[in-house]
């Protein structure tokens, strides 16, 4: 079941899609609800993994926490069970309207403490997004303006005409209009064919009523607006896409850190959450996430594998010099310690025998592995002539190590 739930936990949805609709939930809205269906008959201490076929994650703007009604209140900071305070879950979606969903289906992952303790909201958390209202608000302005000029809707200026008599301004004639807006839209442009210069025998004038993108300078403060609201979120000022596509040397690392301090542990939140939520501890299994494949981490693991190795070299000469055991050595490679008397020995300890055997396992693990076969391997296997000389080739390929090992060798 556990499997068949990570392939397909609802018949109209992949569980790819319902996580990703889970953490959208929960950091726009500061809530996500995700729901086991199951019949009632089923007990709520049953393993969810095990009775229910329906995983849903419901849409958190529809649901509501239904508080249970006492004449002397919610013991909210009393002592109470879950039941005690929540009748159940609403879901206000055509008709499951009015449908009360039980506590033990649901699972309510906030972004955050329950905030509202009363009315609508009631055990519900506020988004993040609350703290950023003014930045979005800049933004949602900056669009609206640009699509107002994109889309010219409005009136950029306006064409006065400049003909004058004894008593002023002579007003162009209806047909005049009519011209010289063909004209222009006809002949003057920055499409092919057209010139970029107008040309008129009409005297007029052009009276500019609004600004340009670039009067406007909208830019500076929309890449402000959208740093404030990824800071939230836990992204960085690098990271933040930007209209010159600026580069900066210390890129890789803050996408790595945005893994290692937020992503992962938010994912491992979420595993450890609806493991607990679905039963799998009663079976002695778990849920939990892989980040092998993200290339931002290779090269923390890269360096790890160095570190690694810096200290195995630092172990080993410790182990000679009598100052560590075995187990000491291991324990600082975070390795389990190894059952038996020698292992826990430094070296000093250890009698000629022990020695020898410790000292030829330390020798056979450090040297590379020559793999032989067939004639080459009776060859290889002779003494070696100390009074010939040995070509670079010869070196080169006693050397080095074998990719690949045959079954059996």
């Amino acid at each position: 079941n556990a499997d068949r739930i990570l392939k397909q936990p609802n018949p109209v949805m992949t569980w790819r899609e319902v996580v990703y609709q889970h953490f959208v939930n929960k950091l726009c809205t500061g809530n996500a609800f995700f729901r086991a269906a199951m019949a009632d008959t089923i007990e709520p201490d049953a393993p969810k993994f095990q009775w229910c076929s329906n995983f849903w994650e419901l849409p958190a703007p529809y649901v509501h926490v239904i508080p249970q009604t006492y004449s002397y209140g919610i013991p909210v900071y009393g002592i109470a069970e879950i039941d005690e305070l929540i009748k159940g879950y609403k879901l206000d979606v055509n008709e499951y309207s009015g449908l009360l969903i039980p506590t033990h289906q649901i699972w309510h992952d906030r972004d955050g403490i329950p905030e509202c303790l009363d009315g609508s909201q009631f055990l519900k958390a506020k988004s993040r997004l609350m703290s950023v209202k003014k930045p979005i608000a800049n933004l949602l302005a900056v669009y609206e303006a640009r699509n107002v000029l994109y889309l010219k809707r409005g009136a950029l200026g306006f064409i006065v005409a400049q003909r004058q008599d004894e008593t002023g301004t002579i007003a162009l004639e209806p047909d005049e209009k009519k011209n010289l807006q063909e004209e222009i839209n006809g002949n003057y442009g920055v499409n092919e064919g057209q010139s970029p210069i107008a040309v008129t025998d009409i005297p007029v004038s052009y009276i500019k009523t609004s600004s340009s993108l670039i009067e406007m300078m909208p830019f500076e403060e929309t890449l402000e607006d959208a740093i404030k609201i990824a800071s939230i979120f836990g992204i960085p000022a690098v990271l933040v896409p930007r209209k010159d596509q600026s580069t900066f040397s210390n890129q890789d690392t803050a996408e790595k850190s945005v893994y290692t301090s937020t992503i992962i542990p938010a994912a491992k939140r979420f595993c450890e959450a609806i493991t607990q939520f679905l039963g799998l501890e009663q079976k002695g299994l778990y849920l939990d996430c892989d980040f092998s494949d993200v290339a931002c981490l290779q090269i923390g693991l890269k360096e790890a594998e160095e570190v690694k190795k810096l200290v195995n070299d630092r172990c080993l000469s410790q182990f000679n010099s009598g100052l560590i055991s075995i187990n000491d050595w291991r324990a600082q490679i975070h390795e389990d310690a190894l059952d038996g008397e020698i292992f826990s020995k430094v070296k000093f300890e250890m009698t000629p025998e022990e020695i020898a055997k410790v000292d030829s396992v330390i020798k056979s693990q450090a040297s590379p592995i020559q793999i032989n076969t067939g004639s080459n391997a009776n060859e290889n296997n002779k003494p070696n002539n100390n009074n010939k000389p040995s070509t670079g080739e010869e070196d080169e390929r006693n050397n080095e190590e074998p990719s690949v090992r045959n079954e059996g060798d």
